[in-house]
């Protein structure tokens, strides 16, 4: 598991597809590693796109942190010369610490009811995996501007989050999987990836 900046008796791991934020180094730094990646790809993203790309992973860096997150991951994906109408799009999953109440199952069933009644709109679930139970949670989101990573203009967009929160077994606390896109088109495949990560779960404790 990367280097993460909250010490959680659990590891997991994530496809290596997704480039992680390194919350170890210095948001400069991680900056630096997004140009590099971004000036490789071939077609090459324009220099709008790529200042664009670097505003929106500063705030990111600086939201997670703040957050309590374990670990953020990003998947880029967009043109290549055999599909050069391909949009860029991203696929970001992160992992947060989250307080709870409870530290048995009642928790999961109380935040089940707590998520309905505050997210009428989403989809909430109680799912059990090899881990224990957990709540899925899946909503849509209309933002006033995209929050596409390489993406910028004026148009409203739809970003779908799937959450799937995991009790931590002697802890007051829970492990949010959360992955998110703007490309719904390929939302099956970001299905795929968060339960890959969530079946890799190992408690350390």
């Amino acid at each position: 598991m990367p280097t993460a900046t909250v010490d959680l008796p659990l590891s997991f791991d994530v496809p290596e597809v997704f480039r992680d934020i390194d919350f170890a180094l210095s948001a400069k730094d991680n900056t630096d590693k997004l140009v590099d990646e971004l000036i490789s790809l071939d077609p090459r993203p324009t220099d709008e796109q790529i200042a664009h790309a670097v505003l929106a992973q500063q705030s990111m860096y600086e939201m997670l942190s703040a957050a309590g997150a374990v670990y953020a991951g990003i998947l880029l994906y967009g043109p290549t010369k055999e599909k050069p109408q391909t949009k860029f799009s991203s696929i970001m999953l992160t992992v947060t610490a989250r307080p709870s109440e409870l530290s048995n199952e009642n928790t999961v069933r109380r935040l089940a009811r707590t998520m309905g009644a505050i997210y009428p709109e989403a989809e909430v679930g109680v799912v059990r995996m090899s881990t224990g139970p957990a709540v899925l949670l899946t909503e849509e989101t209309k933002v006033p501007r995209p929050v596409n990573l390489l993406t910028d203009d004026t148009k409203a967009t739809t970003v779908r989050q799937l959450h799937v929160f995991v009790p931590i077994p002697g802890r007051l606390a829970m492990a949010d999987f959360s992955i998110a896109t703007e490309n719904t088109a390929d939302w099956d495949t970001c299905v795929d990836i968060v339960g890959q990560v969530c079946k890799s779960i190992r408690f350390t404790g």
